[in-house]
């Protein structure tokens, strides 16, 4: 009798404690429903009077002089500070794509600070305050703008012409070769900026480009490395990489004694030499008729110390490369008449 005693008060316990935590949740959740309703409502009542609050707007310059390149960096972003229909300050923090900020630079009211091949302005930013009102079309009272001065510098325009170098890394396959010097169309472009860049510029180059396994000839259009505050007459070239077949010509030469002793007679062991190297096959025959030579100079050649005279060669082809030649040294008698 006693255990259901206990057993009957137990489940009346658990019964009010779960009325009770339910009346205490609903009074939480009314509660806090006129709270967020409280400060809902004071919310619009507060945006509906005038606030203070700081905006930021993109800068856009316009009417650069054609004549005069600019050389120094604005400000992209212009902060107003402003007093307004809280509303509306809200509205303009809350949007991403704000309309920009413009600032004519043949219109405003701007100081020169020096006057000789560059020039240098700066405007003072709380002077175009109205301008911005009006192009916001918002009832705002500028406050402050920040930055509070733009410093502008510009310099007169020179133009040039210069050479295009072109930036190219090729790797021919095996047997294949670059045949010559790898050029551009057009060789040279018109840069056009500030004098003072301008004239230290003596030729513009390619952007870089790296082939590999080439066997023929190959042109690619490339993009100029663009170089700040300059502008060029042409975009992209031409890049031309000439690629020819080569194989390996040898071809023995004798060798010419110059400025020999007058009182002797010089015998050279070996008499002739042999000159390898790297040719187009369409050249082939131009080398084995060409006049390259092979001398030795013996103007400075001390004949009772010396045992060898050195070759060299004259009139190598500039088409061939990989050029060599064997051997480098001669042994020689010097017959004395």
């Amino acid at each position: 009798m006693d255990r259901d005693e206990d057993n009957l008060k137990g489940s009346l316990s658990e019964r009010l404690g779960s009325i009770r935590h339910k009346i205490v949740n609903r009074d939480v959740a009314v509660f806090s429903f006129f709270l967020i309703l409280s400060f809902f409502l004071w919310f619009l009542n507060a945006l509906g009077k005038d606030m203070t609050g700081t905006i930021s707007f993109p800068a856009h310059y316009i009417n650069i002089s054609r004549d005069r390149a600019l050389v120094s960096d604005l400000p992209d972003r212009i902060s107003l500070t402003v007093r307004g229909a809280g509303y509306s300050i809200l509205k303009h923090k809350l949007i991403s794509n704000k309309p920009p900020l413009q600032i004519d630079l043949g219109k405003v009211n701007h100081r020169v600070i020096r006057d000789d091949q560059r020039y240098e302005y700066y405007i003072l930013t709380f002077a175009l305050r109205e301008d911005f009102r009006r192009r916001l079309r918002e009832e705002f009272e500028i406050m402050a703008v920040t930055p509070d001065t733009i410093h502008f510098a510009f310099e007169m325009i020179a133009s040039k012409s210069v050479p295009v170098k072109p930036d190219v890394e090729a790797v021919t396959q095996k047997q294949y070769m670059i045949y010559g010097l790898i050029t551009s169309n057009p060789d040279s472009v018109v840069i056009s900026g500030p004098a003072t860049v301008v004239d230290t510029i003596e030729a513009v180059s390619t952007k870089h480009w790296k082939i590999d396994q080439i066997s023929a000839t190959t042109t690619v259009s490339l993009q100029l490395e663009a170089v700040r505050t300059v502008d060029f007459s042409e975009k992209k070239v031409e890049v031309t990489i000439p690629v020819e077949q080569f194989t390996e010509a040898v071809r023995e030469v004798p060798v010419t004694v110059i400025n020999r002793p007058s009182d002797g007679t010089i015998r050279l062991f070996p008499e002739r030499i042999k000159i390898y190297c790297n040719v187009a096959l369409r050249d082939y025959n131009r080398f084995m008729a060409s006049s390259i030579e092979a001398v030795t100079d013996m103007i400075d050649v001390d004949i009772r110390n010396t045992e060898k005279l050195e070759i060299s060669l004259r009139n190598t082809p500039s088409y061939v490369s990989s050029l060599r030649f064997a051997p480098a040294e001669v042994e020689y008698i010097f017959e004395k008449n």
